[in-house]
């Protein structure tokens, strides 16, 4: 009876378990959470979300961000197309470079595109040469989100394209599609979540940046300071309450592209 009883018991305790430390998990997230939003008082974000600072903060991370979304838009769908459905030698290192800035440190990232864009690199020579240096300036901020922000749209979309039924595309192609056709008319719109979810993840991804950016377009007050480089300048000079209301704008974007990305993959 006893035996029995230990047997019984057996399954209850393991949820238990597993129920207890997923509540310390949570609580732990609840508490940053919490801690953030009580740090400062209603009245006084609202006065800091109308303060020059926050205003230029925001738009420099949308103005750069939306623009890093064209980038992605005309240079990442290809690239996806390409590891989806064609076949070639060298693909798996192509795959395998394409999850290098997703697994580097975004400083290194950062570093890696100073030394090469900069006054004395092999392109910084040339961008310099014709204008265009892009060091210390908002294009520098871009080239920084693009460079680690679109593998997750490539990945994304390639997976939604990789998903369709080879035999809708075969069928395109046996009733004389061109491939411009069936990419417009078959794997566009059925890859259409997939594209939006990495979009989201992507303007999310770029709006979050910091390491590479700061490495690249340095922290000029108004000029090159995104809203992750505001919160941590203002935040290492003792003033939280910019950083907080900075910090909030932040915490209710990501939420908000967390819930478009997983509505969109349910499509």
């Amino acid at each position: 009876m006893s035996l029995l009883r230990l047997r019984l018991s057996q399954p209850v305790l393991f949820d238990l378990g597993v129920s207890l430390l997923a509540g310390v998990f949570f609580t732990f997230i609840g508490l940053v959470l919490i801690t953030l939003l009580t740090t400062t008082s209603l009245q006084e974000l609202w006065r800091q979300f109308h303060s020059p600072l926050v205003l230029s903060a925001i738009w420099i991370s949308l103005e750069t961000s939306l623009a890093v979304i064209g980038l992605t838009l005309l240079l990442g769908m290809p690239v996806a197309y390409l590891l989806a459905l064609k076949e070639f030698k060298g693909k798996a290192l192509l795959d395998t470079l394409l999850d290098m800035p997703i697994a580097l440190p975004p400083l290194v990232s950062g570093l890696a595109l100073l030394i090469l864009l900069g006054g004395t690199g092999l392109v910084g020579k040339i961008l310099n040469k014709w204008g265009l240096g892009v060091i210390f300036t908002k294009k520098g901020i871009v080239i920084a989100q693009f460079f680690v922000a679109t593998p997750f749209f490539i990945k994304t979309v390639k997976e939604a394209i990789m998903s369709i039924p080879r035999n809708l595309l075969a069928a395109s192609a046996t009733l004389g599609a061109s491939p411009f056709y069936t990419f417009r008319w078959v794997i566009l719109p059925l890859s259409k979540s997939g594209i939006w979810a990495g979009l989201v993840m992507t303007w999310a991804r770029a709006m979050g940046e910091f390491g590479a950016t700061a490495m690249v377009a340095g922290c000029i007050p108004r000029q090159t300071e995104t809203m992750t480089i505001a919160t941590y300048m203002q935040a290492m000079s003792g003033d939280l309450a910019p950083a907080t209301a900075i910090a909030f704008i932040l915490m209710v974007f990501s939420f908000v592209s967390l819930l478009v990305f997983k509505s969109r993959l349910k499509k």
